[in-house]
């Protein structure tokens, strides 16, 4: 070995300074080369870094809102300085009032008052209306549209380890979103969320045979929401792929079964 490199060294110093800058050269942009190979097209760091996200039910155009937990399991109650806590158990108690005092007629505000010949006149008004001095209502909550699971899948690993379940929410007027939970995969360059229609075991290069893009993944580790195109046939988009653009991989798929 020592010879080796005493004979490239002396190789070395038998050239001239110009062909030596231009070795320089080249080794300096292979490297370039392959610190932009690792970094920014194979992009290697990412496979080894968790993009987590966490978010809440979607909210619907009709303003429907999928459910979600409202308290993380293992987390302790509210406490009476809480916000979620009803206000009934943390008003202060009322000041004591002077009991000699006049009642107000009206509202405290100032301009409120209102006389004792107002008051009449009012009355009277309502005697010639014939108006009672009670009008009981009792209406019912207009119907508001429901959340309900369309459809459910469970995500199986293809090429990297792929876990977690997923939904189609709806509110009945067309409008769906795929929702992701409990879900975590490896993370890696340009991943995109798939609707194929080929079916989640298909060979790779049958998966965007006939496909539709519903964009970037969000994270690979966490709840996610994805709106689905209203027109789309489920029937035959029936399978969420997690699909690595660039490199044309299956991270992993689930297949959509109806609810």
């Amino acid at each position: 070995m020592k010879r080796l490199i005493s004979r490239l060294w002396g190789w070395l110093k038998a050239l001239s300074i110009r062909t030596k800058v231009l070795i320089a050269v080249v080794l300096a942009a292979l490297l370039g080369v392959l610190i932009w190979l690792v970094f920014f097209w194979f992009a290697f760091q990412t496979y080894f870094i968790d993009d987590k996200v966490e978010e809440a039910g979607p909210v619907f155009d009709s303003g429907a809102v999928a459910e979600t937990p409202a308290v993380e399991p293992g987390a302790p109650a509210p406490t009476a300085a809480d916000p979620g806590t009803p206000a009934a158990e943390t008003t202060a108690p009322a000041p004591e009032t002077d009991s000699a005092a006049p009642t107000p007629t009206s509202g405290s505000m100032p301009g409120d008052e209102l006389s004792e010949e107002l008051i009449a006149e009012m009355d009277e008004a309502m005697e010639e209306l014939g108006m009672p001095e009670e009008m009981p209502v009792e209406e019912t909550m207009p119907d508001m549209p429901q959340v309900r699971v369309e459809a459910l899948g469970e995500f199986i690993s293809r090429s990297h380890p792929t876990r977690g379940q997923v939904e189609v929410l709806g509110d009945g007027t067309g409008q769906r979103f795929l929702r992701f939970e409990d879900f975590r995969t490896d993370n890696g360059p340009d991943l995109n969320v798939y609707l194929s229609a080929a079916p989640p075991d298909a060979p790779v290069d049958q998966f965007t045979d006939l496909y539709v893009d519903l964009g970037d993944l969000k994270g690979n580790v966490g709840s996610q929401n994805y709106e689905v195109p209203r027109d789309l046939d489920l029937d035959l988009y029936s399978t969420v792929v997690i699909w690595c653009v660039r490199f044309s991989v299956v991270f992993g798929a689930a297949e959509l079964v109806p609810n």
